[in-house]
């Protein structure tokens, strides 16, 4: 399941006077913030897991009423948000890939190492360093960014990958990971 959240920020007219005379064109320029949301659905009575959700990030451009001229990536976060009848000791090991629908190759955003169900219980930053175990791929960014820039944008898969590492004497591990990319678009409208 994914949803989009969009959120229109007018800019004050103060700040665009503080950029002088050569910024005047930005003048008509609005910032929408967007947050795509995908929450995978695991269900394995295998030590592996794989899943994926797809974006089409046309799809996401075209929503905003205007010309989209910047985009740029101010956050990812991650966590779980139920972990069912699993003991909260259980440990998921993975990584959040990204790859152009049809393309063999994927380009990995973000790895997370042994990290418990009760530690991943709340959304965090990528770039928090509050949660030992998560590290982003350098170029994960701008990676993003570049699929955004292609004309037209790409349809996209996201897809969470890795090990489980359980604590309990559970046969089967059930738990939703919920992966939040948060988006800020200049559009001139």
């Amino acid at each position: 399941m994914k949803s989009r959240i969009f959120y229109l920020l007018l800019i004050p007219v103060w700040i665009i006077f503080t950029f002088g005379c050569d910024d005047m064109l930005r003048d008509n320029l609005v910032i929408v913030d967007s947050v795509s949301s995908f929450e995978y659905s695991v269900d394995s009575r295998d030590v592996n897991y794989s899943e994926t959700e797809r974006l089409n990030l046309q799809s996401v451009i075209d929503d905003i009423d205007g010309d989209v001229e910047e985009v740029t990536f101010y956050n990812i976060t991650m966590f779980v948000k139920n972990f069912y009848d699993s003991s909260p000791q259980t440990a998921i090991s993975g990584q959040l890939s990204v790859s152009p629908v049809g393309s063999a190759q994927s380009e990995p955003l973000v790895n997370f190492n042994n990290i418990t169900f009760e530690d991943f219980a709340s959304e965090r930053s990528i770039f928090s360093g509050e949660l030992p175990g998560i590290t982003v791929v350098p170029g994960a960014l701008q990676t993003l960014l570049n699929y955004y820039r292609q004309r037209p944008a790409p349809v996209v898969d996201f897809t969470v990958s890795g090990t489980i590492n359980r604590a309990g004497n559970e046969d089967n591990v059930k738990f939703d990971f919920v992966v939040k990319l948060y988006t800020q678009m200049a559009a001139d409208p």
